[in-house]
């Protein structure tokens, strides 16, 4: 797991460099960071779990209590 780990993160490494290449460090690579930040935002926050496992208990003693 440690390797697959250490080569993900590599590959992200490289993945950055090339869009420093191609777009440079500007307004368009800011543009471009945030777009991809937006979404991946709400794939964490909904795909993932984490606001589901929040909101569910909440949900549930507010339903009990009712």
């Amino acid at each position: 797991m440690g390797i697959a780990t250490l080569f993900s993160k590599v590959l992200g490494l490289f993945r950055e460099m090339a869009y420093a290449a191609l777009l440079g460090a500007g307004p368009v690579f800011g543009a471009f960071v945030l777009a991809n930040m937006i979404p991946n935002l709400f794939r964490r926050l909904l795909g993932e779990g984490v606001l589901t496992a929040s909101f569910i208990p909440i949900f549930k003693e507010k339903e009990i209590h009712t």
